[in-house]
């Protein structure tokens, strides 16, 4: 067997570097692009037909550092959002109700046959993903190598249990802290649009789980045909799974977590609960686990502070970011970029609209895979487009956070993706060839999902 090439992440410029290159573009568009505007309506979207070209204004590149300020302060409400859901997930993540909850679920699974305990721990693993996804959870990954051993499985098998298993959870989430980021971006109720999300998460939570349980019977049953070459086998003194408790008061957490999630989505419309609800809420879920798990205050305090403080850097990307769409509005070049994709997307209907926003995301994620800084950048862009085009707002979001999502697992630009292929020792090019059929069926259900919910006018 040939020595395994292992995949390290491209050393590509931190993203404050490419932002800032991103301003210096913006700038020189202003002076050499039509400058156009959209009349907008009282809601404030771009009414369709309306665009006009209008006097050059060009801004400078100084004049957009100066911008930095007004910058963070427009987006202070997508960042005081961040910072309270950085703290409250961390607060709950200190508590181990979540690893608790897994750790249980492992153990009871350890002796099921293949057909049980795979799709299982996809199951899992992707409603983890969905409502508390981090990169952490691919610590899991070399739990997954134990089972892997036990039933003589192999190392993709593991990664695609416990990485997938989270991963595509997280990006097809109904709850998730992201995509409420996304949807106050676009201007659109946090947690709206749960009841079509959830469906879709259902119905990639199963597509994930067959295909991995397929895959793992497969070379169960005929070692030669797993991607690595070789399954594992069980090492002469190798350790159990330790016994594992029901672990009461981690179902609880997280069944109260889960609770106050959907009793915002669907108590905010009806009651016109704004988000100052939604942050009292995140912030009371993470408090009420901490007296469970008998924390003191001290410690709850100190770890909300580091959940906060973690989430700094992006926030000052986020501020930075704002500084792009103030430097194509105040150079009237922001509807001049919306109208021309709109002319090229939008002339062939609502379907093939929002699948030209999918289509783009998903080819721009493999090479900015932070879904927060992309989406501070595109959601200016992207509404006015959808504006025109007729697509809500909801849509947009739906399309921008499908295409978001599943480059993630193929490309090595990912922290985590590397990180996962590091601790299960995976060859990237053997992954590949496990990823990219699964991420096509997926792309090919995003598309129906979109095709569908945008003919119906979703909003």
């Amino acid at each position: 067997m040939e020595p395994t090439k292992k995949v390290k992440k491209l050393n590509v410029p931190h993203i404050f570097i490419i932002i800032l290159f991103i301003i210096l573009f913006a700038c020189l568009a202003t002076y050499i692009a039509t400058p156009g505007v959209y009349d907008m309506n009282e809601a404030g979207q771009a009414i369709a037909g309306s665009y006009h070209v209008v006097e050059r204004e060009p801004v400078s590149p100084w004049a957009a550092l100066l911008m930095i300020k007004k910058g963070i302060e427009s987006a202070a409400s997508v960042i005081s959002l961040m910072l309270v859901a950085g703290g409250s997930i961390a607060v709950l993540l200190d508590t181990g109700a979540f690893n608790d909850v897994l750790n249980f679920g492992v153990y009871r699974l350890q002796d099921k046959s293949t057909k049980v305990l795979v799709p299982a721990i996809v199951v899992m693993m992707s409603a983890l993903g969905a409502f508390a996804g981090n990169d952490s959870m691919i610590a899991f990954v070399t739990v997954g190598l134990v089972i892997c051993s036990r039933l003589c499985l192999d190392r993709i098998t593991a990664m695609g249990m416990f990485y997938l298993g989270y991963l595509i959870g997280q990006g097809a989430s109904f709850t998730s802290n992201m995509l409420i980021q996304f949807q106050v971006m676009a201007g659109v109720e946090p947690l709206s649009g749960m009841g079509a999300r959830l469906i879709v998460w259902t119905v990639f939570t199963i597509v994930n789980a067959a295909y991995c349980t397929r895959y793992a019977i497969r070379i169960s049953k005929d070692p030669s045909k797993s991607y690595m070459g070789e399954v594992l086998s069980p090492e002469p003194g190798m350790e159990d799974i330790k016994a594992v408790a029901l672990p009461v008061k981690g179902i609880i957490a997280v069944v109260v977590m889960f609770a106050v999630y959907i009793l915002y989505a669907v108590c905010a419309p009806k009651l016109g609960w704004g988000q100052e609800y939604l942050y009292v809420f995140m912030i009371l879920s993470s408090v009420f686990a901490s007296i469970l798990y008998r924390v003191s205050p001290n410690r709850i305090s100190k770890t909300f502070f580091k959940g906060a403080q973690s989430m700094g850097g992006i926030c000052v990307v986020m501020g930075l970011a704002r500084v792009v769409g103030m430097v194509l509005n105040q150079g009237h070049i922001m509807h001049t970029i919306s109208n021309t994709a709109s002319n090229l997307i939008g002339s062939n209907g609502l379907a093939l609209a929002a699948i030209g926003i999918f289509i783009f995301t998903l080819v721009l994620n493999l090479f900015i895979p932070s879904g927060l800084s992309k989406a501070a950048i595109m959601m200016p862009l992207l509404t006015p487009i959808g504006d025109v085009c007729g697509l809500s707002r909801q849509m947009v979001v739906f399309a921008y956070s499908m295409g978001d999502s599943l480059t993630n697992t193929m490309t090595p630009m990912s922290g985590p993706m590397v990180g996962a292929l590091e601790l299960a020792d995976v060859d990237y090019t053997a992954w590949l060839k496990y990823a990219i059929p699964l991420m096509g069926i997926l792309a090919v259900i995003a598309i129906i999902f979109i095709t569908v919910l945008a003919t119906m006018g979703w909003a």
